[in-house]
């Protein structure tokens, strides 16, 4: 049975949700001036691909499985 689009998705809503609080945990990180630069820059990446792992999740959930192995 195919989901409704205006039915809400808990696992991709969640994910893209953590999503954006990485991301906004690396706009915080680039402004924190009580760490040195190479530290700044290293969890600014490290948020940034937090959020791309759950942007993935998201993506897969919106998507869903290519081989559920018997659903529609």
């Amino acid at each position: 049975m195919r989901r409704k689009p205006e039915q809400l998705d808990a696992f991709g809503f969640k994910a893209r949700w953590l999503a954006d609080k990485n991301r906004e945990a690396a706009d915080a990180a680039r402004v924190a001036y009580n760490f040195p630069p190479s530290v700044r820059e290293d969890r600014v990446n490290y948020y940034l691909a937090e959020a791309a792992q759950w942007d993935a999740i998201a993506d897969q959930a919106q998507h869903g499985e290519t081989n559920c192995g018997g659903c529609d």
